[in-house]
């Protein structure tokens, strides 16, 4: 991700993709929709999309207007979602000599935005990061609807089965309490939804590109250091 401002085709069409590290979009002017680990959001000038770290989302553009964005860094991946800011063009502005200062009043100024409609699609994609004894035949017999459709329903809008988003959104998880605590990796395992400590290795090192104990050397929290539980099993 590289700070600054961009101006795309309001016919913009970005299929489900993923990005390392965090960042903010601010729609300067036109107007985008997002799906992503927050669900489906639609932004327009003022409107503040967050994407933690590992972010996945699919983008559209909302028109035939040109699409103005300005990309910032954001380093609190715990803060995502949709929200709003009164004047986004000061912060471009600011971005063209300091972008982590326009980023740090960006964090300052934005408040929520509560213009976001949510229907069942939202409500199954917040189950399924949620719920680790989910089961999707039974939540769709809940709501009368067939579970095949519910399937393909969502695989339309978020770009994904609901079974890899439910797998990716508990690895996601998981990767934060390896690289933010000190908690075993068993626990941490069974904690996310992952059935051992082999799973949740696999997973992380397919979805970052680095196995959990690369992970946790890397921000300091490895097993044995003073204060932190020792792990007896390290997997590769």
């Amino acid at each position: 991700m590289i700070a600054g401002v961009e101006t795309l085709s309001g016919h913009l069409s970005m299929p489900r993709h993923h990005h390392s590290k965090g960042y903010a979009t601010v729609v300067l002017a036109g107007s985008v929709t997002e799906v992503s680990f927050a669900g489906r959001m639609s932004a327009g000038p003022g409107g503040v999309l967050l994407h933690g770290a590992f972010d996945c989302h699919l983008d559209r553009g909302g028109g035939r207007r040109s699409l103005q964005i300005l990309r910032l860094p954001w380093r609190h991946d715990a803060l995502e979602g949709q929200f709003q800011v009164r004047d986004p063009d000061a912060l471009a502005r600011l971005a063209e000599t300091d972008p982590e200062l326009a980023a740090a009043r960006l964090h300052e100024q934005m408040s929520a935005d509560g213009a976001r409609d949510r229907d069942w699609v939202d409500d199954l994609a917040a189950a399924l990061a949620r719920d680790s004894g989910f089961l999707l035949q039974d939540w769709a017999e809940q709501r009368g609807l067939r579970p095949d459709a519910v399937s393909r329903a969502f695989g339309r809008e978020f770009g994904v089965s609901p079974k890899r988003f439910r797998l990716e959104s508990r690895t996601r998880l998981a990767w934060r309490e390896v690289v933010g605590s000190s908690r075993p990796l068993t626990e941490i395992a069974f904690g996310s939804g992952l059935s051992d400590l082999a799973h949740l290795s696999r997973s992380i090192r397919t979805f970052t590109g680095r196995a959990p104990n690369a992970w946790r050397a890397r921000s300091g929290h490895e097993a044995g250091q003073p204060g932190s539980p020792n792990e007896r099993h390290h997997p590769g």
